[in-house]
């Protein structure tokens, strides 16, 4: 019997070689090394010139590194929509807004590197207008779907004031706030997060303006 492979069963080399440039650029990413063809063809194992071929700049290196972050970012926190979903009642709003921000916080934790990495991109003048500094974790919608459950005494300033409030517990600034410059672990800083969450919503709660 023949042990010659069948044509057409064996691993395509041009899906192989992108896979090993797309799986390169996501660890320049997680470990925060410069997002460039070189330093994605050097990790891939292959040479510049091939690398050109798959990633014609270093944009589109960039593009294939954040592109599984900004997926997870889509499955795993996809909120519902906030008019379609049900209402959240007042007396559980502290509740679920800790349960919330320490899911996000968790979430934001496991890819702190990356974040990092899409924070710092963020920031340089150049990349302004390619990385959104508001972060692909959908947070508006988070929030307003919580928001839902405020009680009819609750003015539209103080609603706006929460929503406000809420937006550094989630993502790459909540990381750097509570590591960084609080100084406290992982462990510590979800539950000053989850913490904080329900204080805020509490405060709104019991203030009667």
């Amino acid at each position: 019997m023949s042990t010659e492979p069948v044509k057409g069963t064996g691993p395509n080399p041009k899906k192989r070689t992108h896979r090993l440039l797309a799986d390169a650029a996501r660890e320049l990413l997680r470990i925060g090394a410069p997002l460039t063809v070189q330093g994605a063809a050097e990790l891939a194992g292959v040479s510049r010139a091939t690398a050109y071929r798959y990633f014609p700049s270093n944009e589109a290196v960039l593009m294939h590194a954040t592109m599984p972050l900004i997926e997870d970012a889509g499955q795993r926190l996809q909120p519902p929509d906030p008019d379609s979903s049900d209402d959240i009642s007042a007396q559980d709003l502290p509740e679920q807004a800790s349960a919330l921000v320490r899911t996000m916080a968790s979430w934001a934790f496991d890819h702190e590197n990356e974040l990092r990495t899409l924070l710092r991109l963020s920031l340089a003048p150049e990349r302004a207008t390619r990385i959104p500094r508001r972060g692909n974790t959908n947070r508006e919608t988070w929030i307003a779907t919580l928001l839902k459950g405020l009680p009819e005494h609750v003015s539209q300033a103080a609603h706006d004031r929460l929503a406000v409030a809420l937006v550094p517990l989630f993502g790459a600034d909540a990381v750097v706030w509570s590591t960084d410059i609080a100084q406290v672990d992982r462990d510590a800083a979800v539950d000053v997060m989850a913490w904080m969450a329900a204080a805020l919503v509490q405060a709104t709660l019991d203030d009667p303006a």
